[in-house]
């Protein structure tokens, strides 16, 4: 469950990303010149991303701790994205392998 919400915050993190009027907009994906297009719905739909995930973590690990496991979630992906989103290496694929990967191992192993 936690490899859920560490994704659902990447993806609401990622949208308010794209929605930035400071960030270079060169994207020729359809999905990205959507997320441009749509700016209003785009950032409603990351803040229903971000509740639901803060929800998740609150039920999962209580109060205290699912607070703070989502502000330091959100930290450390959103510097993640900041690093890495200008230098275009994240791909969809290669986002939903990853997700899928931890997904498979939290289900398996733990």
């Amino acid at each position: 469950m936690i490899s859920i919400t560490i994704f659902i915050v990447f993806i609401s993190f990622y949208l308010f990303y794209k929605t930035s009027k400071k960030t270079v907009k060169h994207s020729p994906k359809k999905l990205d010149k959507w997320i441009v297009k749509n700016n209003p719905f785009t950032k409603i739909i990351a803040s229903i991303l971000l509740l639901i995930s803060i929800i998740a973590n609150i039920y999962l690990f209580g109060f205290t701790s699912g607070f703070l496991l989502f502000f330091i979630l959100l930290m450390t992906v959103g510097s993640l994205i900041i690093m890495i989103a200008p230098l275009k290496l994240i791909q969809y694929k290669s986002v939903l392998i990853l997700f899928i990967t931890s997904l498979l191992f939290e289900l398996f192993i733990f």
